[in-house]
């Protein structure tokens, strides 16, 4: 068997190339609900998580955001879970200089999203249980992750306003408008990494409805290592970002498309 290595290929390499490396197809995520919750954190606890590379943001915000798609171009159709924990960082580069969320780390519940997303496009995934929205008897919203049967942590928030066209509209164009940085970091077996360096990560999305507010909070569970494992340091570092001041919680259903043909290494 003869690897094409001018073509994109994920193994088992018996598939032959999936894409062409410049005709890459955007991927769509037909139905989509999102939680999100965001918070003023610490500037120096946020850039010490951060790669050398990357500076934390001026705002020091941090966003928990925990979306439901089905539809999904890439996987038949079938869909998949994902809690995503982000920072406001800046890159500044030899030839990039731009402003995103830094993706410190995704958790997903289904194998394929997890891996296509760690070998390709660079982003820090782990595999978690993650809980639907759930409504509370009194109107608040909450979702849950776990590993094993052990909470890792969880969103509440207060029961949100809904918003009309226009905010609407403007919650699509800021989501399309900011990317999502990850770093490409990949160990070998025998010297140095076989990759190691930044890459971003670009979606168009429309928000068809959208619930807003400003009272909510993130809490965890207390699994050790026994219970799950190195996972324990993931959970750790995250704890360690400081809540200040929840600044934004929101809600919406909508649509998007990974803009699979945008991404690439920032430099």
């Amino acid at each position: 068997m003869n690897i094409n290595r001018d073509k994109i290929n994920i193994m088992p390499l018996m598939m032959g190339p999936l894409f062409d490396r410049e005709t890459r197809p955007p991927l769509i995520y037909a139905d989509t609900e999102s939680l999100v919750i965001q918070f003023q954190s610490d500037k120096d606890a946020i850039q010490s998580l951060l790669p050398d590379c990357f500076r934390a943001g001026s705002d020091s915000s941090v966003r928990v955001v925990i979306l439901d798609s089905q539809g999904v171009s890439f996987m038949a159709g079938n869909g998949y879970r994902l809690a995503s924990v982000q920072v406001a960082a800046r890159y500044d580069g030899d030839q990039d200089h731009l402003d995103g969320d830094y993706v410190l780390v995704m958790f997903e519940n289904e194998t394929t999203p997890i891996i296509t997303g760690r070998e390709h496009l660079g982003i820090p995934k782990f595999y978690a249980d993650i809980s639907g929205v759930r409504t509370m008897e009194n109107g608040s919203l909450k979702c849950e992750l776990s590993l094993w049967g052990h909470l890792l942590f969880g969103i509440e928030m207060a029961p949100l306003k809904s918003q009309n066209v226009l905010a609407r509209k403007i919650a699509s164009r800021k989501s399309s408008q900011w990317p999502s940085f990850g770093y490409k970091y990949i160990a070998s077996l025998d010297g140095p990494p076989d990759a190691d360096y930044p890459t971003i990560m670009w979606n168009d999305v429309k928000v068809d409805q959208l619930w807003l507010g400003k009272k909510g909070s993130i809490y965890f569970g207390d699994a050790d290592e026994g219970d799950i494992g190195y996972f324990k340091r993931v959970i750790d570092a995250l704890k360690s970002l400081p809540v200040r001041k929840v600044t934004m919680t929101s809600r919406s259903r909508g649509s998007s498309i990974l803009r699979y043909d945008k991404c690439r290494r920032i430099r």
